[in-house]
């Protein structure tokens, strides 16, 4: 692998933690914000949980494409080495 391909790699799974945290920090800062509107509003209903819900599934799928894919790619990785292996010795 070359440097070029290295930093284009490192590139990629540095922007894709960046973005899985800055969803993070909305999920957060947006529903904290709502549970104090709903509380300053009387703390009746507890409406936000169904944002809270929504948006939390949302999230966790992001959560695991995020470590099942780093997986995934060194997965695919490893049988496009192992092709490669096998396709050298099918020429030898």
């Amino acid at each position: 692998m070359t440097e070029a391909e290295i930093r284009k790699k490192a590139e990629k799974r540095v922007s894709q933690r960046t973005a899985l945290l800055s969803h993070i920090g909305a999920y957060v800062v947006v529903n904290t914000f709502l549970i104090i509107v709903w509380a300053l509003a009387g703390a009746g209903y507890p409406w936000f949980l169904w944002v809270m819900a929504g948006w939390g599934l949302g999230l966790a799928i992001n959560i695991v494409s995020y470590f099942a894919g780093s997986k995934g790619e060194a997965a695919r990785d490893r049988m496009v080495q192992k092709e490669m292996d096998k396709i050298k010795n099918e020429e030898q």
